[in-house]
């Protein structure tokens, strides 16, 4: 039997999550000799044209997975764009609106014919839940397909052909413990088919602080941000409670950015916030070894890959109170606080600055948290006897 994970764009050097959590997955699990293949599209990825074939059609070696990339079609990207709109204003859209927005997001008739014709003993697994690939490539052969959605509380969430979708599959699976209760919120789901399987880490990287700092002069202390830099990860959040911060406090305390996306910084803060852009694993690693606070504002994390890497190089997270996903994580490791507003950002901020000790407390207690639940080896044998469960063979 195969596993085929399905998914819109995919690629070694692709920023994202849900990327990022596919490509370990599929890597660890060919490793512990399951036989497992990527299907996709010829988009480059999440920033670029949904209609533009940036690949060659065809099978790919990448790092010894097999990656098969289907051609994708024009759309209408007007119409689409225009419900998107209304979607993130959350404005209610009719039926019609529903389907024209999975319709015209983007199309691989090939993609969903290859599925189509496939093998009745093989499983596909689709990832992440708002695409699609996964709204329709589901629907091809529901009683061998699997949902890994990476859910957030946001509109697309609520749309019927997400709903049809998740209820119609053959089994869910789950990051965290609150994405799988928010799933179970929003749909009808056996409680039998659905696991929280969680996501792996490397956890043989080290970073060095010294190295880090050097290679990119700074040596006053910073928080570090890592991610997708817009308005869906409260950057713009983050920045502004910083600079408030910076404006109430004597201090040299700088911000450093990490990631893909642009966003304003104001000219106060020329100086003070430093934007690397994209980097490096290695000096992201490093980065995290050097910074003196991690901090995630985002509200829609379904794991948070960032702060287990922050965690596991004995940093201390903070994090938004809004998100259930990453506050239940530093409920669940007493690795992080978290905040509700700006005075609850400055007063916790100000703590950690000035006590060391407690700094170093949540740090240890953060990475011991990481290291016992999201090792490799404890996610691939997740993934191994769920399968097993769901469909009786691996």
């Amino acid at each position: 039997m195969k596993w085929y994970f399905v998914i819109p764009w995919y690629g070694t050097s692709i920023p994202g999550g849900a990327e990022a959590e596919c490509r370990g997955v599929v890597t660890h699990l060919r490793r512990s000799g399951i036989e497992v293949e990527v299907l996709t599209t010829t988009i480059k990825d999440f920033m670029s044209d949904w209609s533009h074939n940036f690949y060659e059609p065809g099978t790919y070696d990448e790092e010894e997975v097999p990656v098969h990339r289907f051609a994708v079609q024009s759309t209408h990207r007007d119409i689409f764009g225009y419900i998107n709109d209304r979607l993130l204003n959350k404005w209610k859209i009719r039926p019609e609106e529903e389907t024209y927005f999975f319709n015209e997001m983007l199309r691989s008739d090939d993609l969903f014919r290859f599925i189509e014709k496939n093998d009745t003993s093989n499983i596909f697994i689709f990832i992440p839940y708002l695409f699609t690939t996964t709204i329709k490539g589901i629907m091809i052969h529901p009683d061998r397909s699997l949902i890994l959605p990476c859910l957030h509380d946001e509109p697309y969430a609520y749309l019927t052909p997400t709903r049809r979708a998740f209820e119609a599959c053959s089994g869910a699976l789950f990051n965290v413990e609150e994405e799988k209760a928010l799933a179970n919120l929003l749909y009808r789901l056996p409680t039998d088919r659905q696991q929280v399987v969680g996501i792996g880490l490397d956890t043989t990287l080290v970073g060095d602080a010294e190295r880090f700092r050097e290679t990119y002069q700074i040596s006053e202390p910073f928080i570090l941000y890592a991610g997708r830099k817009d308005d869906g990860k409260n950057t713009p959040l983050l920045i502004r409670y910083f600079n408030r911060f910076i404006q109430r406090h004597g201090t040299s305390l700088k911000l450093v950015l990490i990631g893909n996306g642009q966003v304003s910084v104001p000219d106060s803060l020329q100086g003070r916030v430093i934007d690397l852009g994209f980097v490096p694993v290695q000096d992201k690693i490093d980065a995290y070894k050097a910074a003196t606070l991690f901090c995630q504002p985002s509200v829609n994390e379904s794991f948070s890959l960032v702060i287990m890497e922050a965690w596991l190089q004995q940093t201390p997270v903070l994090v938004n109170a809004d998100c259930p996903v990453t506050r239940g994580h530093c409920n669940r490791s007493n690795g992080g606080l978290y905040f509700a507003n700006y005075p609850e950002f400055e007063e916790i901020l100000t703590l950690l600055l000035e006590n060391a000790p407690l700094r170093n407390r949540l740090a240890e207690a953060g990475q011991r948290y990481v290291l016992e639940n999201y090792q490799w080896n404890v996610i691939v044998e997740r993934y191994k006897q769920t399968i097993h469960t769901l469909f009786g063979e691996i």
